[in-house]
């Protein structure tokens, strides 16, 4: 499989120790390694953050997920700018998503990447892209 994007969920699992934290564990510690090559994007961070805090995750949790991303051998960081802003918009009414996945879709686009790393069921409607789970990459 070539590159995908992460999308927040699987971030969040891991975090707030959901159901699948697992499963995103080890997939992530696959990305850590590098075994796994990934891209996220600052949007996305900022967005797992946000639900943290409002999760009430104490701000050394939060402070402690940034710094553990950048021990991630595999996992590149992709900057949103304003063009891909604009993408993302007019994603929002192409593919009936929120502003939020549009964002996703917007940075895959710039990055020619086809993979999403997602538990978010939505993505399945968007017609360029596919949407694979942690358990999909690791088999």
């Amino acid at each position: 499989m070539d590159i995908s994007l992460i999308d927040a969920n699987i971030f969040l699992e891991l975090e707030l120790g959901q159901s699948r934290s697992s499963e995103c564990k080890e997939f992530l510690s696959q990305v850590a390694r590098g075994r796994i090559k990934a891209v996220t994007t600052d949007f996305i961070l900022d967005s797992v953050a946000l639900v943290m805090e409002d999760k009430r995750s104490p701000p050394k949790d939060i402070r402690k997920f940034f710094v553990s991303l950048a021990l991630y051998n595999g996992l590149s960081i992709y900057s949103l700018d304003l063009k891909d802003r604009i993408v993302a918009a007019e994603e929002m009414i192409r593919e009936r998503l929120d502003f939020d996945d549009s964002t996703s879709i917007a940075a895959m686009k710039r990055l020619k990447i086809k993979d999403i790393v997602s538990f978010d069921k939505d993505f399945d409607k968007a017609k360029a892209l596919t949407r694979v789970e942690p358990r999909d990459i690791l088999r």
